[in-house]
């Protein structure tokens, strides 16, 4: 059994099949009636009144900013130009603060957490030197119970 090799040469020498050229009309018909299909659909939208009254007035109103622009960039360039730089300054200016801010909160962050440490740190300590206070307040507490005792027992 032989097994067909496909190198370029041979791939461009190749002839389109039926299936190619079915695909290529299938293709052509697919753009065509999605362009008849959006041409039917705004039709159809454009039957309603006040439909067509909205399209017409947010065509005019497109049109007259998009010309305001227009002018306003062939005139005035510096004008635009001052606008994106104030733009990107206060942008650029916003970010730095946010990034000071969040630098400043992850240095408490660190500083709670030392102190938290360190009070965890004196809590046992203190908790360790309490006991020994209380086992010596318990001592001194059985002398002085046993010298009462004595006492009582000598008299």
């Amino acid at each position: 059994m032989t097994q067909a090799v496909h190198t370029p040469e041979r791939q461009a020498q190749r002839t389109p099949t039926h299936i190619d050229d079915h695909r290529r009309k299938d293709g052509n018909f697919l753009w065509k009636g999605i362009l008849i299909g959006a041409v039917v659909g705004g039709l159809a939208a454009l039957i309603d009144k006040n439909t067509r009254k909205n399209v017409q007035a947010r065509s005019v109103k497109l049109k007259d900013q998009t010309t305001s622009l227009y002018r306003t960039v062939r005139e005035e360039p510096a004008v635009i130009m001052n606008t994106v730089k104030h733009t990107m300054e206060t942008t650029s200016k916003a970010l730095n603060e946010l990034s000071r801010e969040v630098k400043e909160v992850v240095g408490k962050i660190e500083e709670v957490k030392e102190n938290s440490l360190e009070t965890y740190s004196s809590v046992r300590e203190v908790g360790g030197e309490l006991k020994d206070v209380s086992s010596k307040l318990k001592e001194a507490g059985r002398e002085i119970t046993d010298v009462d005792y004595k006492e009582d027992n000598h008299k």
